[in-house]
C-alpha cells in the first residue's frame, strides 16, 4: 500500500491470484523393462533419436529387445514424449559396468600411477563387447591436448570415445582439452575432466570418469597418451532379470512422479500374474492405466482363455487388452521386405497420446481414424465371429480395414461393469481427478471459510466448463454436464475444525458409440406399388 500523505487518488498494483494446473493433466506413456544398455531410473524421452542416444538402437539383431520395439512403434504411431525405465537384476548377480584405469604420464615408477578411471556410462556387457561381437563395446583414445604453457608443456588431454569398434567411423564423442586439476580454467571455463564429463546436464551419454588421485604434479597427472585404442573390459549383463525386479523398479521409478498420470506398458511381460501386479499398482496409484500386450501365437479362442482363465487378468477398469500381434518392417534387418511381429502395446500407447492431443481424452482411441502407422499386417485376421467373442471378453481387436489400414476396433477396459466398461470413460475420470487435484492445491493452508469455498467452486467450474465445451461431457447445458458443490451445506463446523474442505463434483461423462444400429425398411413414398406378373 502506498504512503498516504495528502488527499487524493492513489494506485496500488498487485497480482490477483490465479490458479493453474501444476501438471500437464494429460497422460504420458511409460515403458518399463530390461534393455542391454541405458541409464537406470525414469528418463523422459522426446523422440526416437533421444531414445537411441541413451539406450541404443537396433545395432545388434539378437536377442531382439521388446522395449526398443515398443518405443519404436510408439513414436511411429504418433506418440510424443514418454518415460522409459530400464530395469536390471537387483541382487548381487546383476550387471557389471565395463571400465579401464589409465595411468598418468610419469615415468617413475615405471608405467606411471593410476590417475583416471573411465567407466561405461551404465552397466552391462554392451560397454566391453559381447561373445558374439568381441570387438564391440567402448574404445578409448587418450590424445595430447592443444593448450600449452609458456614453456611449451601440454597442459590438457583429449578423450575420444568410440563404440562398436575402434575405427575412425566409430567415434561417438570427443572431449577436447580436459585436465586432472580440480577447478582448472585454462581454456576459459572449468575443464576438470570429472566435472565436464560427469555433468548431468551437458555430460557424456557414453562414459563416466573417476579421479584416481594421482600424486604426480600437474600436468604429469594427466593420463598418458595411448598408442592405440583401449577397449573397456569387465562389463557383464549378469543373471536373467526377474519379473519381481521389473515391477519393483516400475514402482520405485513412478513413485517419484506421483502427480503425473501414466499409460503403462510392460513390453515382453505376458504372464497374467505379473501383469496383475502391475494393474494392482496402477489402481493403488490412482492415475495409472495399463495397456496389456497379448502373448504371441494365440488364436482368438486361446486369447479369451488367457484373459478369462482361472489365472487370468483381474477385472480392472484401469487396464485394457489388445489382440493380435502386429507385423512391421523388421528394423533389425537391412534386407528389404523382412517383417517382424511385435506386441501391440507400443502402437496403442502412441495412439492414446495422439488421440488425446487431436481429439481429447473423451474420444475413444479406436475406429477408422485409429490407424496404426507403420503396421503392415497382423498375426491373425479375425472374423466377425472372432471379433464378437473377443469383444464379449473385453478384449480389443485390431483388424485390417480395406482403404484404411490396420486399425484398433475396440475400446473396452477389463471392467465387467457398464459404468466403467470403456477406455475413454475411465481415462476421462483419471484426467479430471488429476487436473482437479492440481487446480485445488492452492487451497491447502488457506483459511477454511466461504471465501475459500467460492474460490474452489470458481476454479473447478471454469475448468469443467471448458472440458464440457470441448466435447468431454454430455449435456446441452452446463447444468446438465456438471456441478460443483463446496459451501456450508457440505462443510459443517466439525469438518472445518478438522482442517477438511469437502468438495463434491458431479460429471456426465461421454460414452462411445460402440454399436451403430440402422433399421431399414421398404418405403413406397406414398404411392401404391404394383407388381406385374406374366
Amino acid at each position: 500500500m502506498p504512503t498516504l500523505t495528502r488527499p487524493g487518488v492513489y494506485v496500488s498494483t498487485s497480482s490477483f491470484p490465479t490458479y493453474i494446473s501444476a501438471t500437464p493433466g494429460v497422460a504420458t506413456a511409460c515403458f518399463c523393462g530390461p534393455m542391454n544398455r541405458g541409464p537406470l531410473g525414469p528418463q523422459v524421452i522426446n523422440s526416437w533419436r533421444d531414445f537411441c542416444n541413451l539406450y541404443g538402437g537396433f545395432e545388434t539383431a539378437y536377442p531382439p529387445s521388446p522395449m526398443k520395439l515398443a518405443v519404436f512403434t510408439y513414436f511411429s504411431a504418433g506418440g510424443t514424449s514418454c518415460t522409459v525405465i530400464r530395469t536390471i537384476r537387483l541382487d548381487a548377480s546383476g550387471p557389471v559396468t565395463a571400465s579401464h584405469v589409465f595411468n598418468d604420464s610419469a615415468t617413475t615408477p615405471v608405467g606411471g600411477i593410476a590417475t583416471l578411471k573411465i567407466n561405461a556410462d551404465n552397466p552391462g556387457a554392451w560397454g566391453s563387447g559381447t561373445t558374439t561381437n568381441p570387438n564391440g563395446g567402448l574404445w578409448i583414445d587418450i590424445l595430447p591436448g592443444t593448450v600449452k604453457d609458456a614453456l611449451g608443456n601440454v597442459l590438457t588431454f583429449t578423450i575420444v570415445v568410440k563404440y562398436m569398434g575402434n575405427a575412425p567411423q566409430n567415434v561417438v564423442e570427443t572431449w577436447q582439452d580436459v585436465t586432472m586439476v580440480p577447478g582448472s580454467t585454462n581454456i576459459g571455463q572449468n575443464n576438470y575432466a570429472p566435472a565436464v564429463i560427469n555433468s548431468p546436464y551437458s555430460g557424456s551419454n557414453w562414459i563416466s570418469v573417476v579421479d584416481q588421485s594421482s600424486t604426480s604434479a600437474a600436468p604429469i597427472n594427466n593420463p598418458k597418451a595411448t598408442a592405440s585404442s583401449v577397449q573397456l573390459t569387465g562389463g557383464t549383463d549378469g543373471s536373467p532379470i526377474t519379473s519381481s525386479d521389473i515391477i519393483t523398479q516400475l514402482q520405485s521409478g513412478l513413485d517419484t512422479l506421483p502427480d503425473q498420470p501414466f499409460i503403462i506398458n510392460m513390453p515382453g511381460m505376458t504372464t497374467a500374474a505379473d501383469l496383475g501386479n502391475v494393474i494392482a499398482y496402477a489402481q493403488n496409484r490412482g492415475n495409472g492405466f495399463v495397456v496389456v500386450d497379448c502373448p504371441p501365437g494365440l488364436s482368438p479362442t486361446g486369447m479369451v482363455s488367457w484373459v478369462q482363465g482361472a489365472s487370468g487378468l483381474p477385472a480392472s477398469a484401469q487396464a485394457a487388452v489388445y489382440y493380435p500381434q502386429i507385423q512391421i518392417s523388421d528394423p533389425y534387418s537391412a534386407n528389404p521386405g523382412v517383417t517382424r511381429l511385435v506386441p501391440p502395446g507400443g502402437f496403442v500407447a502412441g495412439l492414446y497420446v495422439s488421440t488425446d492431443s487431436s481429439r481429447g481424452v473423451a474420444k475413444a482411441p479406436a475406429g477408422l481414424g485409429a490407424v496404426l502407422l507403420g503396421a503392415y499386417g497382423l498375426e491373425y485376421s479375425c472374423t466377425n465371429t472372432d471379433q464378437g467373442n473377443l469383444t464379449q471378453a473385453n478384449i480389443n481387436a485390431i483388424i485390417s480395414v480395406p482403404g484404411s489400414g490396420v486399425v484398433v476396433w475396440g475400446a473396452r477396459t477389463l471392467s465387467p461393469y457398464l459404468i466403467t466398461r470403456y477406455v475413454p470413460v475411465e481415462r476421462s475420470l483419471i484426467y479430471l481427478s488429476t487436473q482437479m487435484v492440481a487446480l485445488t492445491k492452492f487451497a491447502v493452508f488457506e483459511p477454511n471459510d466461504y471465501i475459500l469455498w467460492n474460490q474452489i467452486t470458481s476454479v473447478l467450474t471454469q475448468f469443467l466448463n471448458s472440458f464440457w465445451q470441448s466435447g468431454g461431457l454430455q449435456g446441452v447445458s452446463a447444468a446438465q454436464a456438471y456441478y460443483v458443490l463446496c459451501d456450508s451445506s457440505n462443510n459443517p463446523i466439525s469438518s472445518i475444525q478438522q482442517g477438511i474442505v469437502n468438495v463434491e463434483v458431479g460429471v456426465a461423462l461421454q460414452f462411445p458409440a460402440e454399436f451403430v444400429i440402422i433399421s431399414i425398411g421398404q418405403w413406397a413414398g406414398g404411392q401404391s406399388v404394383n407388381i406385374a406378373t406374366t
